[in-house]
């Protein structure tokens, strides 16, 4: 683990996990779906004895500044600060007493900062390849109220993921995401809140929804492999 100073950025593990979360984040993945990538990509140094502290700050850190910061990482974040993990850490590697103190003034400091919402989302960078999509399916409820769609998510020709939505007028969010590019799918609406999904088998998700909500009114959501 290189580290360059006392601050929580400091570090090369920091600046790796934050790098590659924001990297899917400017490529116009939505915060949830990059949180899990950069969790199984560097799921090493998340375990790791000497790198797992800074880790889980920058995961934290990208979460916070994207509005997104779940209350699972946070509270492994609060947890690693308030027993002492990381300062342990700092004195089995020799530091002086003035290092620790400065380690320990900014470890405060950054619990304190991510114990309030941000005010604004960190807006993403303009990328030099553009983001598209390449819809597979858009399907509108029986109500006429809602509909499902599943695209192909790619940065410039680089495919992304496929990820499927569920959509009202005014609102939704994702339903799942898997990284298995032309993949077969397809959905049928058995009645105005009761889908159901055909897809090919072996298909591994990174996120796997089985129920929609928005404004009272739920969706039930049946996955079958063909």
């Amino acid at each position: 683990m290189g580290v360059w100073g006392t601050k929580i950025e400091d570090n090369d593990t920091f600046a790796d996990v934050y790098g590659y979360f924001y990297e899917l984040y400017n490529s116009g993945s939505d915060p949830f779906y990059a949180s899990t990538i950069v969790e199984k990509e560097y799921s090493h140094e998340f375990k790791d004895q000497d790198n797992y502290t800074n880790a889980w700050f920058a995961l934290a850190f990208a979460q916070w500044e994207t509005k997104s910061l779940d209350a699972a990482v946070f509270d492994k974040v609060s947890t690693i600060i308030s027993n002492g993990d990381d300062l342990r850490r700092w004195k089995q590697d020799g530091c002086a007493d003035s290092v620790l103190l400065e380690r320990e003034q900014c470890l405060t400091g950054f619990l304190e900062l991510i114990s309030k919402p941000r005010r604004t989302k960190k807006r993403r960078k303009k990328i030099k390849n553009d983001f598209k999509l390449n819809t597979l399916l858009e399907l509108e409820a029986p109500d006429n109220k809602k509909v499902f769609t599943v695209t192909e998510e790619f940065d410039g020709d680089r495919y992304i993921h496929t990820s499927a939505m569920m959509m009202w007028g005014s609102g939704g969010g994702s339903v799942f995401y898997y990284t298995k590019q032309s993949a077969t799918v397809n959905a049928r609406w058995l009645d105005d809140d009761k889908l159901e999904v055909i897809l090919e088998k072996n298909i591994e998700f990174t996120k796997q929804d089985h129920t929609a909500f928005f404004c009272g009114d739920q969706i039930s959501i049946t996955y079958i492999y063909e």
